[in-house]
């Protein structure tokens, strides 16, 4: 199962057209705010069913704060991390969702860390990086009970769309 992770997007996903041919094809796809309403824009080019999350810059959105979605047998936790100003908050969260992987955005910034056998995963932005990071998204491989992330940008995308 392929899911594209994307964040933090603030109305721009021409990065995204740019990645294409890395990214695709995608069963499902992940938005976590900062323009929820891109995950939509982004489910039409990828043709992929899309869950998205509600960041602080989402005023009229009525995506949820979180979200849990459970596929091919693990647990994912949606957020965009705003609500959460330790990371020992988000991670008691996760705990209290028994979830195999947390997903967040907010801070611009591309991370993959582990908490015993949970992941945290923020795929940083597509339009606005941050921290000397590069444009960004990732992929999520679920093979079996095996999950694999790529982050995707400029360095190792394989063509335009």
């Amino acid at each position: 199962m392929r899911i594209g992770v994307f964040s933090d997007t603030h109305g721009d996903i021409s990065a995204a057209k740019r990645f294409f041919h890395s990214i695709a094809p995608l069963d499902y796809l992940f938005h976590l705010g900062d323009y929820a309403a891109d995950g939509d824009k982004l489910a039409k080019l990828f043709v992929c069913p899309v869950y998205a999350v509600r960041g602080n810059c989402d005023y009229r959105s009525d995506a949820p704060l979180e979200r849990q979605v459970d596929l091919g047998g693990k647990r994912f936790l949606l957020l965009h991390g705003h609500q959460y100003y330790a990371m020992s908050s988000l991670l008691y969260r996760a705990e209290e969702a028994h979830a195999d992987m947390v997903l967040y955005g907010h801070t611009h910034m591309p991370d993959l860390s582990a908490d015993g056998p949970r992941l945290l995963l923020n795929p940083g932005s597509l339009s606005r990086p941050r921290g000397g990071s590069v444009e960004s998204c990732a992929l999520i491989l679920l093979e079996g009970n095996d999950l694999n992330v790529r982050f995707i940008n400029a360095d190792n995308a394989i063509g335009g769309w």
